[in-house]
């Protein structure tokens, strides 16, 4: 079939004038007409990833450079639950927490509000809240905003709340506000509310502890206050400020973005945008049509492995190399039908998993120089368009890498790509502990899980025998697994 080249104009609002970039696309013979009908702007508003590059929009002045819309005020975290998790939407850091009433994890969830941001998924839902305790690590953080949330009640729930912050390990609290009366008292009325933080002292190595403490409030034509059986819902709850200049950024920042025609599944418009000195959000003029939308947020030190670029949707798929072990990859893939201008909000969402090692020796950790990881399992890939897909052929020459590891806490990490999954992937690594004078002990650990989990497996490093390590699977991200070795 005849294909020719035309160019797709692909426009960044990053400041004014507006700066467009002329991006390749196929189009083949049969599409042409369908390419000459009216052209409209489509508008991808990207988020659900690093902080760092998602700016709040109403709070900055401009985006004349990486650094000034790095440097302004944006969300460090934003937790919407519209997923039914703990994990927030857009983070700053993992080893956020959520806890109520003498460390409870929350589980329930109800209706929610939207913002502009977000939809009006789901809400935490909480019965007999005491006390909520909301945990962020502050790491890189020069100053700090405003804090704010939503909040609503039952008839019989608080109407009022205290709040309160704590950077020492939540060991002692100051007050940030003691009352805040709702405005709207009803039943699950939304009120929302908003905390400056400009005069708040921070250290870039703590982490903010804020708790919400509620107050019946006046009840005068509502119902009495019933602390054990109100229902108490928060949500949007996010944190505003500014981070340091990035010093030891991953040097492989990259937004890619595949379009494909649904009818035949060919390659439509495919670009890259380095997200080291644009913002993610991008717009493109397109014609009527149906397509399939892939969108993939890059944060490591190599490029991910991607079928070739001119692939059709069918045989499309991404990987990542084993030893691009802090890769953080996010992913968005969707169908979208054109017809007008029009904005799409694509949230993207972890591609990835985070394995941990936790040993509960009490001694002897500090023997550990080095550990080496072996993957036993077949190298993941992605295809979002096909799940049928042959695994193609990669060329890895040798799988193994090392991680870091603290002896002061007896910790290791690395994560693990996994694309988005419907069902859990088995995992199986060979795991080396290496001491000043050699091996000291080599064990295998197993476990199948999704994508945006925090598997932990936890057991002793000094064992002679290859005793099953603990497994746990993390809430704060999607699902939190721990397994005893």
């Amino acid at each position: 079939m005849k294909h020719y080249s035309s160019l797709l104009t692909l426009c960044l609002g990053l400041s004014a004038p507006i700066l467009c970039l002329m991006i390749s696309c196929s189009h083949n013979e049969k599409d042409s007409r369908t390419d000459l009908s009216p052209q409209h702007q489509v508008q991808f508003k990207v988020s659900g990833f690093e902080s760092l590059i998602t700016p709040l929009p109403e709070l900055s002045t401009g985006r004349k450079s990486i650094d000034a819309w790095r440097l302004a005020p944006h969300y460090l975290y934003y937790w919407s639950f519209n997923d039914s998790s703990l994990l927030p939407d857009i983070f700053l850091h993992s080893g956020t927490s959520i806890r109520y009433n003498d460390n409870q994890v929350p589980t329930s969830f109800a209706t929610g509000f939207a913002t502009d941001s977000f939809p009006a998924g789901l809400a935490l839902s909480i019965r007999g809240l005491q006390e909520i305790i909301f945990q962020m690590p502050l790491q890189g953080v020069s100053t700090l905003s405003q804090l704010g949330f939503d909040i609503s009640s039952s008839n019989t729930g608080p109407k009022d709340f205290y709040l309160m912050y704590s950077t020492d390990g939540g060991n002692t609290y100051d007050t940030l506000s003691a009352s805040n009366p709702f405005t709207n008292r009803s039943n699950q009325a939304r009120n929302s509310f908003s905390f400056a933080l400009e005069g708040l002292t921070i250290h870039p190595s703590e982490t903010l502890y804020i708790k919400i403490v509620p107050l019946p409030g006046d009840r005068s034509g509502i119902s009495d206050y019933n602390a054990s059986m109100g229902v108490t819902r928060i949500d949007n709850f996010y944190l505003i400020g500014t981070v340091d200049s990035p010093t030891n950024t991953f040097p492989v920042q990259e937004l890619h973005y595949y379009l494909f025609r649904q009818s035949d599944s060919s390659l439509y418009a495919h670009g890259i945008i380095d997200l080291s000195t644009h913002a993610p959000d991008f717009q493109l003029n397109m014609p009527n049509g149906k397509y399939l939308v892939h969108l993939v947020a890059n944060f490591s030190h190599q490029p991910l492995i991607w079928a070739d670029s001119t692939a059709s949707a069918s045989l499309h798929y991404l990987a990542n190399q084993p030893n691009n072990l802090q890769a953080r990859i996010y992913g968005y893939a969707d169908s979208l039908n054109v017809q007008t201008d029009q904005v799409v909000d694509a949230v993207l969402k972890r591609y990835y998993s985070q394995i941990r090692f936790q040993f509960t020796d009490t001694q002897g950790l500090d023997q550990i120089t080095q550990i080496q990881i072996t993957p036993l399992h077949p190298m993941p890939f992605y295809a979002p368009f096909n799940t049928q897909l042959q695994r193609p052929a990669f060329s890895i020459a040798d799988s193994s890498f090392n991680i870091e590891f603290d002896p002061t806490t007896g910790s290791a990490w690395f994560n693990q790509f996994l694309g988005r999954l419907t069902q859990p992937a088995t995992l199986q690594y060979a795991v080396s502990l290496f001491g000043k004078d050699g091996l000291l002990r080599t064990f295998q650990v197993r476990a199948a899980i999704l994508n945006n989990v925090q598997l932990t497996f936890k057991g002793r490093a000094f064992l002679s025998s290859n005793t099953n390590f603990g497994v746990q699977i993390d809430e704060q991200w999607q699902g939190e697994q721990e397994v005893d070795f």
